[in-house]
């Protein structure tokens, strides 16, 4: 690809997250009513871990309140950095109308991305963009309620009005994009996605008043694209990013921005907060939709020579073996020939190609199955 990029590494941040920034600032700048009254903060993993992280360090009573479907790791760093934490719900929503309903009293803070003293603090991510690379083009941001990129939109503005700004979300849940074209905040169903972090239903209205008319371009990310992003990631950058964290490059990776060809373009990694069980199956379909995991059915002689000839193929094709399973008792045809299940890994889709030739010359009988890539949001986009 005939880019300029540049990572802005957030997941590099303690907490692994951008959301940090804006906790922190919306701590001090609020100091003594927090320290008096505490904290609440609905949150789906990120928010929930600086609000931990930053109450602990400033002495500031946190509750956190996370989906049941959050994963263990996070609830358990959450409280060991000293944070009460409360689960409820399957969804951000879900949370979000919960502790609204306990806190009715307004006994705590109820802190949000929303908040204008967090969407401040996390405008410090574009102050940096500018300041460490003034003649950056463009930065592309990704998007979950927007906070992130109302608050990066307005720093690099100002600091740089010829700054391109892009906002970038996955096409499963196209929140900004869904609220742009309505021109106003509109709930959008959430589904599970790779780009987990940013599934929130509905765009905030202080983010999205920052964000209408002023913002260059809106991108769809096909999830595919995002686990390529995170092996991507993983493999040339030594670092690890969750799915909503490589939202951004995963935009270049799909072609979605060729106006930004030979030009300095920052992608922001705004998280790494992804679990282990996670990550392997992100890892896995990622592999999957590069060509570099094959699966594939071949029929082959049920004899003592069979499988080891196709065992043989393999090695000789530098592919490496990771699963095989036969099947007899639900093949119709001869009683001579049973089926292979193969998954191999390659070492990329010129290889690929090149082993599936090879074996459609050797078998008559091969069945590969397809994962194929959503092109249908490749070109959309708001101007």
């Amino acid at each position: 690809m005939d880019y300029k990029i540049y990572l802005k590494c957030d997941n590099l941040q303690y907490t692994g997250s951008c959301a940090e920034r804006g906790i922190r600032n919306a701590f001090i700048a609020q100091h003594d009513e927090m320290s008096q009254r505490g904290v609440i903060v609905p949150s789906s993993g990120n928010m929930a871990l600086g609000a931990a992280y930053h109450g602990c360090a400033l002495n500031i009573p946190v509750t956190v309140v996370l989906p049941e479907r959050c994963p263990p790791s996070q609830t358990q760093r959450c409280a060991e950095l000293g944070a009460d934490v409360v689960l409820y719900g399957d969804t951000l929503e879900d949370t979000v109308s919960y502790t609204k309903k306990v806190n009715r009293d307004g006994k705590h803070i109820l802190l949000s991305s929303d908040d204008p003293l967090v969407m401040a603090g996390l405008g410090t991510v574009g102050v940096e963009i500018i300041t460490q690379l003034p003649e950056a083009d463009a930065v592309i941001v990704p998007v979950s309620a927007g906070a992130l990129l109302a608050a990066t939109l307005v720093a690099c503005k100002k600091l740089k009005c010829t700054c391109l700004v892009y906002g970038a979300e996955s096409a499963k849940v196209p929140t900004m994009m869904k609220a742009l074209q309505a021109g106003h905040p509109l709930p959008v169903p959430v589904v599970p996605n790779i780009a987990q972090g940013l599934s929130a239903s509905v765009v905030g209205q202080n983010a999205f008043a920052t964000i209408k008319g002023r913002l260059d371009r809106m991108l769809v990310v096909d999830e595919a694209y995002i686990a390529k992003a995170v092996i991507n990631v993983l493999e040339r950058e030594r670092l690890v990013a969750d799915g909503a964290g490589v939202c951004a490059l995963a935009a270049v990776m799909q072609g979605l921005v060729p106006e930004l060809r030979g030009k300095r373009a920052v992608c922001i990694i705004s998280g790494g907060n992804i679990d282990s069980n996670r990550l392997s199956r992100t890892i896995q379909r990622g592999l999957g939709v590069s060509g570099r995991l094959l699966r594939f059915a071949v029929a082959v002689p049920d004899h003592c020579k069979g499988l080891e000839v196709l065992a043989r193929v393999i090695a000789e094709e530098r592919a490496v073996l990771k699963s095989l399973i036969t099947e007899q008792m639900w093949v119709h045809t001869d009683i001579g020939t049973t089926w292979a299940n193969v998954v191999v890994e390659t070492g990329n889709e010129e290889h690929a190609a090149s082993f599936k030739d090879h074996l459609r010359d050797l078998y008559p009988t091969v069945r590969f199955a397809i994962l194929e890539i959503d092109d249908k949001h490749k070109n959309s986009g708001v101007h």
